[in-house]
């Protein structure tokens, strides 16, 4: 069983690595129904999102979503325990459809029901060793009780011990009322050790909508979020939500605006922020996707709870500097190419980023994704926006 696990995951990896995009993901996609056509999966694809995972509670909403999805290009991931038709039926029934990602088994799980998702996985792989199985797990501001008393880098660690995943999720919405979360890059150190440590890759998200304390989304807030995810490792980004929930009383309570679409699948003013950033990520995915962050760091006056500080400056340079601001340093290889990527950790400041070159580096084109040739003879100064990345390669 151990030996099909490994297999299954060396196989997963290498679908993603084939793939020439990094998958992007709608948590609360496009909803079932009338809503569910090729018409309204293609403006999701529009904005850069390819993969969607909404909750069917019958087989014939799935079927259709499943159809209009592989008309539009995209993919679903289908929550198996909302059909209630038991997994040998879902498994069975849905397994060789074109269109579908994988099967979603629980968000937000405490421990003590990784005994049942242990089981649930080993049966869906006895019918399909493809697809992928989509856990989403707490942040680190998860009360402790919710997890039963547990720290939560031992949760993480339970969890992957305990459940034969193939990836770690988890979400964590670090910007409230405009302001960064203190324990946000402490619940990204974790996850990327954990994740170094069990050779699992994995997937965090960005908030895209209005509701409790979480106000409407900006360009230099989804920046932040998705490309901080990607310095620290992330394979697959993800976005809460991409609909408007509207459907639900506590949805309505809860006042949830500014999706990615609205109640009707309509753009927002938030469509077109995800689309620019999403956009942005895709130019650069040759740089971040089956990447490998070897270090990273922070920079400047704060640096936040569980992190390292950048003590030296990189051996290529000669000069580098933040002039104080706050930044990430992340350091990551992919194949043969070297990287040295800096990132602006303001919501609203540009950072005036000075720097001159030791060795050899080309500067990565933020828009167009290319190379750019720099001298050593020269001093730089780079204006990076909020929330934004400079990106150095070794030539």
């Amino acid at each position: 069983m151990r030996f099909t696990f490994i297999f299954f995951v060396l196989f997963f990896n290498l679908s993603l690595s084939q793939n020439k995009e990094i998958p992007i993901f709608a948590f609360h996609g496009v909803p079932p129904g009338r809503f569910s056509t090729k018409e309204q999966f293609i403006r999701m694809k529009s904005a850069g999102i390819n993969i969607c995972y909404t909750v069917y509670t019958s087989k014939e909403d799935a079927i259709k979503a499943l159809n209009a999805s592989q008309a539009a290009g995209t993919k679903l991931i289908i929550n198996i325990r909302a059909l209630n038709i038991g997994i040998e039926n879902v498994v069975n029934l849905f397994k060789n459809h074109p269109a579908l990602y994988g099967y979603a088994l629980a968000d937000e799980p405490s421990p003590n029901l990784f005994a049942g998702l242990q089981k649930n996985i080993l049966d869906i792989r006895k019918l399909d060793n493809k697809h992928a199985i989509y856990i989403n797990l707490h942040p680190n501001y998860v009360p402790r009780e919710v997890i039963d008393g547990l720290s939560y880098e031992k949760y993480v660690k339970n969890f992957v011990e305990q459940v034969p995943v193939q990836f770690i999720s988890f979400d964590h919405y670090p910007i409230v009322k405009n302001e960064i979360r203190e324990n946000w890059y402490e619940n990204l150190e974790i996850i990327r050790n954990i994740s170094n440590q069990s050779n699992l890759p994995f997937w965090a998200f960005a908030c895209s909508t209005v509701h409790y304390n979480y106000l409407q989304p900006t360009l230099s807030g989804l920046k932040l979020q998705q490309f901080s995810n990607l310095l620290y490792g992330a394979q697959v980004l993800q976005y809460f939500t991409y609909w408007t929930l509207t459907y639900e009383d506590n949805w309505v309570k809860e006042k949830y605006g500014y999706s990615i679409v609205d109640g009707l699948g309509n753009p927002t003013s938030t469509y077109n922020l995800v689309k620019k950033v999403n956009k942005q990520i895709q130019k650069l995915a040759w740089v971040f996707l089956d990447s490998k962050v070897n270090q990273i760091y922070h920079i400047g006056n704060q640096i936040p709870f569980g992190t390292v500080k950048l003590k030296s400056i990189p051996k290529e340079f000669q000069t580098f500097s933040t002039n104080g601001k706050d930044a990430i340093v992340s350091f990551m290889s992919n194949g043969k190419n070297k990287f040295i990527i800096v990132q602006n950790k303001s919501l609203t400041q540009n950072l005036n980023f000075d720097y001159k070159i030791k060795k050899k580096l080309s500067r990565v084109n933020n828009t167009t994704g290319k190379k750019e040739n720099l001298l050593s003879s020269k001093r730089y100064e780079s204006n990076i926006l909020p929330g934004d990345i400079l990106i150095f390669t070794l030539n």
